[in-house]
C-alpha cells in the first residue's frame, strides 16, 4: 500500500452545500409515494377548481367586452394543467416554478381585468392558496418572490378601486388589510417548514463528507423515481466501493487523516458521478452510487463509473474496491425496498472483488 499523505479536509466539508443538487427530487420533503399523490391530486383539483371559477365568472357582470375572451382562454388553460397533475407524475424543482409563475400570471390577468375592481380585492384570496402549496413544494427564493408579487398585486388592485371610486378608501383599506393578513399567515407556514426542512436535511447528510448517508440515499432515490419519466424497461443501478487498507490508515496514522482520506473518496465520487448519480456515503468507508433509468444507457453509464473508479488514485495514494448490480423496475415496485435489494447485491460483489485483490 501507497504511503499516506495527510491533507487539509476543509475543502471537502464544504461539500454539503452542493447535496441539494445531487437530488433531483428534493423539492419536497421526505414524503412517501402515497402523500405525494395526495398532494398531487388536490393540486390537480385546486388547478382545475380556479379555471372552472374563471369560466363562471368570466360571462358575468365583472367582464364586459375583450376581457371576456381573455379570462375564458386563460381559464381553459387550467384544465391541460390539472390534468398533468393528475396522470402525470411529481414536477421537477423547474417545472414546480413554472407553475408556480403560471399560477400567479393567470391569477393577475383575470383580476385586474374585472371591471368591478373591488371584487378582484376578494379574489386576490386564491394567492393564499398557491402560497400554501409553494411553502411545501419549492424552495424559499421562489417562494418569497410569488408572496411579494401577490402583494403588489394586491396594492394595484386598491389602487384602482380607490381611483374609480368604487367605494370609500376605508372600505378598500379594510377590504386590503383582510387580504393581507390571509397573504401573512402562510408565513408560519414558511417558517415552520424552512426549520423542518434543515433539520430533514441534516438528518439525511454525512457530516463529513457532505454525501447523502444511508437514510438519505434511499429517500433520493425515491424522489427520483417520482419525478423519472414513465419508460419500459426501467432499472436501477448500484454501485458499491469501498477504500482498500483503511483499517491500516486510521490504526498508522490516526483518524484526523483517516477522516481526509474519506473526504478525497468522496470529491472523487461526485466528479465521477457528474450528477448522473445519487452518491452516499453508508458508513465508515463504504460508499455507494444508485441511477434509475434505461436499461442500455444505466449499463453503459454503470461501466464506465466502475472503470473509473478502478482506476483511480486519491491524493493518500489508496484504492478502492468496486461492485455493481442492477434490478429491473416498474410502477408497481417498492423503490426503497429495490434500492436496498439492488444494493445488498453489488456490496457482494465487492467485497468479492476486494477479497480477489487483498486475500486473506
Amino acid at each position: 500500500m501507497s504511503a499516506v499523505r495527510p491533507f487539509v479536509s476543509a475543502k471537502g466539508r464544504c461539500m454539503s452545500s452542493q447535496q441539494h443538487r445531487d437530488n433531483p427530487g428534493s423539492g419536497l420533503l421526505d414524503l412517501d409515494a402515497t402523500r405525494t399523490g395526495v398532494i398531487r391530486l388536490l393540486v390537480g383539483l385546486g388547478t382545475l377548481s380556479i379555471g372552472l371559477i374563471g369560466l363562471l365568472s368570466a360571462p358575468s357582470e365583472e367582464y364586459s367586452g375583450w376581457r371576456v375572451h381573455v379570462v375564458v382562454v386563460i381559464s381553459l388553460t387550467a384544465f391541460p394543467v390539472a390534468l398533468g397533475w393528475f396522470l402525470g407524475r411529481w414536477p421537477g424543482p423547474r417545472l414546480l416554478t413554472a407553475f408556480i409563475v403560471y399560477s400567479d400570471v393567470s391569477i393577475a390577468a383575470s383580476l385586474l381585468l374585472k371591471d368591478t375592481t373591488l371584487t378582484a380585492i376578494g379574489g386576490t384570496v386564491l394567492f393564499a392558496v398557491i402560497t400554501t402549496f409553494a411553502v411545501v413544494a419549492v424552495p424559499l427564493l421562489p417562494c418569497l418572490v410569488h408572496m411579494v408579487f401577490a402583494t403588489v398585486v394586491l396594492a394595484v388592485v386598491a389602487v384602482l378601486s380607490v381611483r374609480a371610486d368604487v367605494a370609500s378608501g376605508w372600505v378598500v383599506a379594510a377590504h386590503s388589510l383582510t387580504m393581507l393578513l390571509m397573504f401573512a399567515s402562510p408565513l408560519i407556514l414558511v417558517v415552520y417548514v424552512s426549520e423542518l426542512r434543515s433539520r430533514a436535511r441534516e438528518s439525511l447528510v454525512d457530516p463529513l463528507t457532505g454525501l447523502h448517508n444511508r437514510r438519505g440515499l434511499f429517500a433520493a432515490v425515491a424522489a427520483t423515481a417520482m419525478t423519472t419519466p414513465d419508460v419500459e424497461p426501467k432499472v436501477m443501478s448500484a454501485v458499491a466501493a469501498d477504500v482498500d487498507g483503511m483499517k491500516g490508515v486510521n490504526d498508522n496514522y490516526g483518524h484526523h487523516t483517516g477522516d481526509a482520506v474519506l473526504v478525497d473518496v468522496a470529491q472523487h465520487l461526485r466528479a465521477l458521478a457528474a450528477n448522473r448519480w445519487i452518491v452516499a456515503r453508508l458508513g465508515g468507508d463504504e460508499f455507494a452510487c444508485i441511477a434509475v433509468g434505461r436499461p442500455a444507457d444505466l449499463a453503459a453509464r454503470t461501466a464506465e463509473l466502475v472503470d473509473s473508479l478502478k482506476q483511480a488514485r486519491m491524493l493518500s495514494g489508496l484504492t478502492v474496491s468496486v461492485g455493481s448490480a442492477a434490478v429491473h423496475i416498474d410502477a408497481d415496485s417498492d423503490v426503497r425496498q429495490s434500492a436496498y435489494d439492488v444494493l445488498r447485491v453489488a456490496d457482494s460483489e465487492m467485497y468479492r472483488a476486494k477479497r480477489g485483490r487483498w486475500p486473506t
